[in-house]
């Protein structure tokens, strides 16, 4: 009888042991393996991870060859943000995601693609409700740039009637008030 109850109180054990690897690694995947294990296809070329909402758990933003833009929240769901992205095959010469904070609690992620001649094209998302929402699209013809308070500045063109050109600047800046 005392056999008996050792052998299933080892077998219990070693099945709770089993459990518990499988729990423990699947804690340990990073973004790539999330990404990849749904799809298998997708090669990442820029990813940056940060808690963008202060809630202590971070959140990743992914870039991929084919040109599409993944949030992965923090509990490991993986969403489709956007495509067109592309690099090699068309639309940018460079790719940049850059997250930036607009208060003590919030920040803001910014996709920027550059193509030839010098035009810039700026995506701002905001987290909002599990997925990001996009608060913000402009372009520069210049440049799009973002400076450490957060304020976002678009350079382009300003021509003279007569000829030649100077540069403008607009400035934009995060209400956190309104949201806007």
């Amino acid at each position: 009888m005392k056999t008996k109850v050792l052998i299933g109180s080892l077998i219990l054990l070693f099945v709770i042991s089993l459990s518990n690897v499988s729990v423990s690694s699947a804690q340990t995947l990073t973004p790539q393996d999330i990404l990849k294990k749904k799809y298998p296809n997708e090669i990442v070329t820029i990813i940056k991870t940060m808690d963008v909402n202060s809630d202590n758990k971070k959140e990743s933003f992914i870039l991929t060859d084919s040109g599409n833009f993944y949030l992965i929240n923090a509990k490991g769901s993986i969403v489709l943000i956007n495509t067109g992205f592309i690099i090699d095959g068309a639309y940018y010469d460079e790719v940049n995601i850059q997250i930036y904070s607009v208060s003590s609690k919030e920040k803001h992620i910014a996709i920027t693609g550059s193509f030839s001649p010098s035009n810039t094209q700026l995506y701002v998302y905001r987290l909002q409700d599990g997925t990001l929402k996009q608060v913000l699209k402009l372009m520069g013809d210049l440049d799009v740039q973002i400076d450490k308070k957060g304020r976002i500045h678009q350079l382009w063109r300003d021509y003279y009637p007569e000829g030649g050109w100077e540069i403008a600047e607009g400035i934009f800046t995060w209400n956190t008030k309104i949201n806007k």
